[in-house]
């Protein structure tokens, strides 16, 4: 945990920050539920469905062995595999889906829609291609592209519908579909790796 405990520290400070303007109103309607319907639900499981068979077909066709052994030093993979850091499973992993939520749809969303009077698909659009250029960090950790590829397609994709999620349900079931699917794809990766 020492090696990572500025990157730990960092994300803490990130969280503290993107929260505290909520306390003075910042874009709070994005925070609560504002269309719930039988449609807007569908679409959302059928998301999150989408998106769960194209992690599971990732990780079947595209990561080969050389990709699992490189996604061993992943830090939640490596807690799942080892079983020796509660803390990044239980405090950091989660931490750092809040951080993402808040910068990559709350921030992002809200000011393209409110600042620049974007139309919410713009919005949307925009702020899953911000996503997904963030995730270039892959490339940095794994110096693999084919990692950099997989995580920029998901993670474009994953802000298409958590963008959709955070107009309609709000940003906490943003966090909570992204801690789930997160957190599902990295099990599943782990798994792979101890067989």
């Amino acid at each position: 945990m020492l090696e990572h405990q500025k990157k730990y520290y960092v994300i803490i400070f990130c969280v503290v920050i993107c929260i505290i303007p909520t306390f003075f109103g910042l874009f709070t309607n994005l925070l609560f539920i504002r269309l719930v319907n039988t449609m807007t639900l569908s679409l959302i499981i059928i998301g999150g469905v989408l998106l769960f068979i194209l992690g599971k077909t990732f990780e079947k066709y595209f990561y080969n062995h050389e990709i699992l052994e490189l996604m061993r030093h992943h830090d939640l993979i490596s807690a799942l595999i080892n079983k020796n850091n509660n803390m990044v499973l239980l405090v950091f992993f989660p931490l750092t889906m809040i951080m993402e939520e808040f910068i990559f749809r709350y921030y992002a969303i809200g000011i393209l829609f409110y600042a620049f009077n974007l139309e919410f698909y713009q919005c949307i659009l925009i702020s899953s291609i911000i996503f997904s250029l963030y995730h270039i960090h892959f490339w940095f950790k794994f110096k693999n592209q084919r990692i950099m590829i997989i995580y920029m397609i998901y993670s474009f994709l994953f802000g298409l519908l958590n963008g959709y999620i955070l107009l309609t349900i709000g940003l906490f079931f943003c966090i909570l579909v992204h801690y789930l699917l997160a957190f599902t794809l990295y099990i599943n990766i782990a798994r792979k790796i101890s067989n």
